[in-house]
């Protein structure tokens, strides 16, 4: 069993970096947001673990539905009819693979875990 708590600080030095915001499907509109993830579940379409991405501003095509909650830090998104919330620790959302989301980090970092699924 893995736990994921917004209670307990995530052990960063597990996270590996991904590469450029381009590399999964994003377009980076401000900054230079730095992304890193853990992945301890992947099979057959699936994917679950963490996710951090540092200050910067990306619009990405979602190539997953996702199921993600808000471990550390704060994010402001926005999707394609402009309805904007802003996610705190604690904090969890979905969206459908297909949706285009502009994804805000303000402050030093957001941390999430997520589930998601590729179909």
């Amino acid at each position: 069993m893995v736990v994921y708590s917004p209670r307990r600080r995530v052990d960063e030095s597990l996270l590996r970096p991904l590469g450029p915001p381009e590399d999964i499907g994003g377009e980076v509109l401000e900054g230079e947001p730095v992304l890193s993830a853990r992945v301890d579940f992947s099979e057959q379409g699936m994917m679950a673990g963490i996710f951090k991405a540092t200050t910067g501003k990306v619009r990405i095509h979602f190539p997953f539905t996702e199921h993600a909650t808000i471990l550390e830090g704060e994010v402001t998104l926005t999707d394609e009819m402009r309805q904007t919330r802003t996610l705190k620790k604690g904090d969890s959302y979905f969206i459908r693979q297909g949706q285009t989301i502009i994804w805000d980090v303000k402050g030093k970092h957001v941390i999430k875990s997520f589930f998601n699924i590729t179909r």
